[in-house]
C-alpha cells in the first residue's frame, strides 16, 4: 500500500504522522511504502519570464530543507523505509498529481496548513486536494490521534453509489481501522427533503400514510448493500437510522458516538459544479475525528 502524506510544518499534518504511528495492527499488515512530500509555492508566478534563477534556487532550497529539518523529529518516529521529496507549485494540484504519478491508494493529510487563515474552516490546499485527488483522503486535526483498537467508525450512505465504494474501501482497508473495530451505516432523513414528486397529487393524510414507509424503504435501501458488503469481509456492522438536519444531525451524531467516519465526496444529490457536497463539507469543517474522504470513480 502506498501512501502520500503532504507535510508543510503545521501542527495538523505533524497529527497526520500520530495518526499513522496509532495504526499499529494496520503498519504491521500492511507495512505501507510511505512517502513525504513538501509542496514549496512558487516564489514568482511566472519563473521562465522574470527573476534570478540562482537566487531563486536558493530560496526554494533554504525553504525546503528548514521545513524537513524542523519536523526531523516527527518523521523519525515513522516505521519503515520513508521516502522525502519536495516540488515547487500550487500545493493543491501537485500533491493531487503526485499521488496519481506513484500510484497513491490514501492520502494522510492535515486539514490546515501553516498559511490557513484561522476563521475558515479548512485550509484551501486541503479543500483543492479533496477536489482533485482520485484516491481516498484522510483529513487530521491537532490534538486528535485514535486508539488502535476497538473503534467505532461511522459510514455515512444516501443511497448513492457513495455509500458502496466507502464500504468496499473500508472491507478492503480493515486494517487501517484495527482489530475489533465496529462499524455503523449511517442514513439521515434530512427533513430539508421535499415530497417525493410521485406523491405531489396525493392528498395530505394519504402523504402522511405513505411517506413512513416509502422512507423507510429508502433507509433500508441505502444500508442494505454497504452493510452486506461490510459483513462479507468478516467486519461488525449495524444500520444507524437518523432523523434531522443533515449536516448537523450528521455531525453531531458522529461527535457523540464515533471515533472516525468515512464518507463520499459528493452525496445523492450533489451538484457538479461544487467542489465537494455540503455534508461532506459540514464534516469536515466541524468533527474533531479523523475523516475519509472516499472520491467517485474517475
Amino acid at each position: 500500500m502506498r501512501v502520500l502524506v503532504p507535510i508543510d510544518g503545521g501542527a495538523d499534518c505533524r497529527e497526520a504522522i500520530r495518526f499513522i504511528n496509532s495504526r499499529k495492527s494496520w503498519l504491521s499488515a500492511q507495512k505501507p511504502e510511505i512517502e513525504l512530500l513538501y509542496v514549496q509555492k512558487p516564489y514568482i508566478e511566472h519563473p521562465a519570464e522574470e527573476g534570478d534563477f540562482d537566487i531563486q534556487t536558493w530560496y526554494y532550497d533554504d525553504k525546503i530543507k528548514a521545513v524537513f529539518d524542523d519536523m526531523a523529529e516527527d518523521i523519525e518516529t515513522l516505521p519503515g523505509q520513508v521516502t522525502k521529496i519536495s516540488k515547487i507549485g500550487h500545493p493543491a494540484k501537485v500533491i493531487a498529481d503526485r499521488a496519481r504519478e506513484i500510484g497513491a491508494d490514501l492520502i494522510i493529510m492535515g486539514a490546515r496548513g501553516l498559511g490557513a487563515v484561522k476563521n475558515l474552516y479548512l485550509g484551501s490546499v486541503s479543500l483543492g486536494t479533496l477536489a482533485k485527488a482520485s484516491c481516498p483522503v484522510l483529513i487530521c486535526r491537532e490534538h486528535y490521534t485514535p486508539k488502535d483498537e476497538g473503534l467505532k467508525i461511522g459510514i455515512a450512505v444516501d443511497g448513492s453509489g457513495f455509500g458502496e465504494r466507502c464500504a468496499k474501501f473500508v472491507a478492503q482497508q480493515k486494517d487501517l481501522f484495527g482489530s475489533n473495530a465496529q462499524f455503523e451505516v449511517i442514513f439521515v432523513h434530512a427533513d430539508e427533503e421535499t415530497i417525493p414528486p410521485e406523491m405531489l397529487d396525493k392528498g395530505v393524510l394519504e402523504i402522511d400514510k405513505l411517506l413512513p414507509k416509502l422512507e423507510h424503504e429508502e433507509y433500508m435501501t441505502a444500508v442494505e448493500s454497504p452493510l452486506a458488503m461490510l459483513r462479507a469481509a468478516g467486519l461488525k456492522a449495524e444500520p444507524v437510522e437518523l432523523r434531522g438536519p443533515l449536516q448537523s444531525t450528521l455531525t453531531g451524531y458522529a461527535d457523540e458516538n464515533l471515533n472516525m467516519v468515512v464518507m463520499g465526496s459528493h452525496g445523492k444529490g450533489a451538484l457538479r459544479s461544487l467542489v465537494f457536497g455540503s455534508a461532506t463539507r459540514a464534516m469536515v469543517a466541524s468533527c474533531r475525528m479523523p475523516i475519509f474522504i472516499v472520491p467517485g470513480e474517475a
